[in-house]
């Protein structure tokens, strides 16, 4: 049996067809997100999954964008995707598509794949870090991914930095050091740039300092084996990846870096779709 999995983004939507052991037999990213009407992005789904799996498939699972919440839905303001806000999600998807659907937040799943066949596979406590729009983590503690009590772990681009100024909203770790973040957009920085400037350069030391105090504050609290950086940034390589390391050691308080290792993601721009499928490794026949 094969597994199906979806990534529905601000954006695109990922979709990807797995064998048992998760090698990837076909992927495709076609234009959706949150932007368009909802039944626009109801019937771009539909169009996908017939396209990528021919028959209806017996499983699917879906990443999205944003917290879910215990009764199965998103609120508005939680999520990139508000043409799905308040949607009960398992029961129009599993109608909507013709077989059993489980949904996963985006950064669990991303954590949920790179634990399985990628960068974090062997480990047991491990966290992925999302570059993208905002900045998202999924955690694997004990052998396990975590949701929380609530469903919403992993929310690690909202972290306060400073108190609130009298006027204006907090500061959080991804107005700071996401991509689409607000200095980003204010001062026309990017990744890029800052990645090839010299060490001495302040923008640079700000923002791969901020990543840097951020994996060593969730590292001192959790105690993990494995950080894997995924997102599109990823796409840097080695430079990117030992410009956070370096950050962390420098932030980690000392006797608390050693045993962390911080790692690219191995599965690209479908980590999270291939986490999705994930979610039913447990129906598979033996």
């Amino acid at each position: 049996m094969t597994l199906l999995g979806l990534d529905i983004g601000g954006t695109n939507l990922k979709a990807v067809s797995l064998s048992p052991e998760g090698r990837v037999l076909a992927s495709v990213t076609v234009p959706a997100g949150g932007a368009i009407p909802r039944e626009t992005l109801l019937a771009r789904v539909a169009d996908t999954v017939r396209g990528i799996a021919g028959a209806v498939p017996a499983r699917i699972g879906i990443a999205v964008g944003g917290a879910l919440q215990p009764d199965g839905t998103m609120r508005l303001g939680s999520t990139n995707l508000p043409n799905l806000a308040d949607l009960p999600l398992v029961e129009t998807f599993s109608a909507l598509l013709g077989a059993p659907c489980r949904f996963e937040h985006d950064g669990r799943a991303a954590m949920r794949g790179e634990g399985w066949v990628g960068a974090a596979r062997g480990a047991a406590n491990a966290m992925t870090l999302t570059f993208g729009t905002g900045i998202g983590a999924g955690l694997l503690l004990g052998g396990r991914i975590h949701p929380g009590a609530h469903l919403g772990a992993g929310e690690i681009g909202v972290w306060r930095l400073a108190p609130p100024p009298e006027t204006g909203d907090w500061l959080s770790v991804e107005d700071i050091a996401a991509p689409g973040g607000f200095a980003f957009r204010r001062r026309g920085l990017d990744y890029a740039t800052l990645v090839a400037a010299p060490a001495s350069d302040a923008d640079r030391a700000g923002l791969f300092g901020l990543v840097g105090r951020t994996i060593a504050n969730a590292h001192t609290l959790l105690d993990l084996e494995v950080v894997v950086l995924v997102g599109g940034v990823t796409a840097l390589g080695e430079p990117f990846r030992a410009a956070v390391a370096a950050a962390f050691e420098a932030a980690c308080p000392a006797g608390f870096a050693h045993g962390l290792a911080i790692r690219l993601g191995e599965l690209g721009p479908y980590c999270g779709a291939i986490g999705a499928a994930a979610l039913w490794r447990d129906e598979l026949p033996a």
